[in-house]
């Protein structure tokens, strides 16, 4: 079937004008100056001519734009956490003095109120949202509220994450040992093995946590294991004669500790453990409180 020149073009530029139109917004938000030039209330009051913080600023910044995009509340989030992180930089270099650009300091000043108003903005947006870890950041921000709703939550499957796990934890570190133990080994059971802020943060408070937990309660050979899995991790655990004086016991027993714990701490890292693992040494006593 023949197309008529007249309708090839017409076709030809709808082609080209819509790629235009797709390529134009991609490539319109090239650079964060860019995009700051396309949406200036994203970067009104931000430090944007200063070098200090830039990296949180940038992040702050694509932050606010996707918040613009999609303004859903775990979004919002986000943006709580990073305008934070933003605003810890700038309480350091706010302070900064400076001979020759004094007016550096007051945009400084400046940028560091507005991060403050920006975050109490937020903070009110999020005053009513059912998100798990929204419900938990109120908590942690004092909010008893915010506490009840979080406990409601506990048996549910929105607070299975390694993160939210970790946080029933420190609820009930002083109130139910036995139970912060589940709670904190189940913490590593819901990790993945990635790389990123739950390796780097949650991973290492759930171990050095049993560790500490085991210890209070009696079980040195248990508490032992897991700092041994906070040695093969790289964790700033005492070093092993310090172990040896604090858990003293045969060298046996010694040897296969440290085996297990070499296993538990490989499954951790590949996104494997199971509480399973620990049965192997038998040493869990459940009636110690």
């Amino acid at each position: 079937m023949k197309i008529s020149r007249a309708k090839f073009n017409t076709q030809l530029a709808i082609t080209v004008f819509g790629t235009l139109l797709v390529t134009g917004c991609f490539e319109s938000n090239r650079s964060t100056a860019q995009l700051c030039e396309n949406n200036p209330s994203i970067c009104a009051k931000l430090n944007v001519q200063d070098g200090q913080c830039r990296h949180e600023r940038t992040d702050l910044i694509w932050k606010r734009f996707n918040v613009l995009k999609k303004p859903s509340d775990l979004n919002k989030f986000d943006e709580l956490m990073l305008t934070k992180k933003y605003a810890r930089c700038m309480e350091l270099v706010a302070q900064i003095e400076t001979t020759t650009l004094k007016a550096k300091k007051t945009l400084r000043t400046e940028a560091l109120f507005h991060a403050f108003d920006s975050i109490e903005r937020l903070e009110l947006e999020l005053k009513s949202s059912y998100q798990p870890s929204i419900i938990y950041y109120r908590w942690t921000q004092g909010d008893n509220e915010a506490l009840e709703q979080f406990l409601k939550l506990e048996e549910t499957e929105y607070l299975d994450t390694p993160e939210l796990q970790l946080g029933l934890a420190t609820y009930y570190v002083d109130k139910d040992k036995l139970h912060t133990i589940d709670l904190l080994q189940k913490s590593l059971m819901l990790y993945d093995g990635r790389a990123g802020k739950t390796r780097d943060k949650t991973v290492p408070e759930a171990i050095k946590s049993l560790a500490t937990a085991n210890h209070s309660l009696g079980n040195l050979d248990i508490a032992y294991l897991w700092a041994l899995v906070g040695s093969e991790m790289d964790l700033p655990v005492a070093k092993q004669a310090q172990l040896k004086l604090l858990y003293p016991m045969e060298d046996a027993r010694r040897d296969q500790i440290s085996d297990i714990a070499g296993d538990i701490a490989s499954a951790i890292e590949d996104g494997d453990f199971n509480s399973g693992l620990l049965s192997t040494l038998a040493i869990i006593d459940n009636k110690k409180e």
